[in-house]
């Protein structure tokens, strides 16, 4: 009796041995599909890195400021009211035939609606003196032209400059028979004024010579249809 105990006794632990390899051996076949390789994994995560990398590059924003002052300021639906661009103006870059603006400064005072007074004193970067320039900027369907003088009182409109608005800024650009004229001002807030000495003398001559000629006169001031 007690040797067929220890003979039952071998059998079992004989099938449990033979149960728990073949339990190993699936295990060993299974693992491998269930989680991916090291290498797969690295593989992927580059491919990711570098798209995003390339992505970020190549959508970089652009500045809007000097985008947006290339177009002409789009104004109300009622293009008989001018926006209101009277005030003083620094300089915030330039350029005057090619050669850079080291110094310029701007007066625009409002005479009506649709007229505004200008004189402004500019200085090359390699020039021992500054000169000024004076006039009226004319508001008219839609846009600014240069309100000229022509004889006596009478007027005419010349579109030889534009001028574009962008919040506190202004761009100018004088189209001249001797070169192109191009300066961005931006408005000079009441604390921030100060007196450049390199432009005092210029600015003054042009501020007696605009008062004289056209705002002094502004009230008997005629202008010829058209332009």
């Amino acid at each position: 009796m007690l040797k067929k105990i220890i003979l039952i006794g071998i059998l079992m632990r004989f099938i449990l041995s033979i149960i728990f390899t073949f339990f190993l051996v699936g295990c060993s076949f299974t693992a491998p599909s269930q989680s991916p390789s090291l290498e797969s994994s690295t593989s992927k995560t580059t491919e990711i890195s570098s798209s995003s990398s390339t992505s970020s590059d190549t959508e970089l924003p652009v500045s809007p400021q000097v985008q947006m002052l290339e177009n002409r300021t789009i104004y109300d639906e009622d293009k008989s009211k001018a926006p209101d661009i009277s005030g003083e103006y620094g300089l915030e870059t330039g350029t005057d035939n090619y050669k850079s603006i080291a110094k310029a400064y701007m007066v625009i005072e409002k005479l009506d609606d649709t007229n505004f007074g200008y004189y402004y004193a500019v200085q090359d970067e390699k020039a021992k003196a500054a000169d000024g320039t004076f006039g009226i900027f004319r508001y008219k369907e839609g846009k600014f032209l240069n309100k000229v003088l022509d004889d006596g009182t009478t007027t005419t409109l010349n579109d030889n400059i534009t001028l574009i608005t962008e919040g506190q800024r202004l761009k100018l650009i004088v189209l001249r028979s001797y070169g192109k004229r191009v300066i961005i001002w931006s408005r000079v807030l009441e604390d921030g004024k100060t007196e450049d000495p390199f432009l005092t003398e210029a600015l003054a001559d042009a501020k007696i010579s605009y008062t004289q000629i056209y705002k002094e006169k502004f009230s008997q001031l005629t202008e010829k249809e058209g332009y």
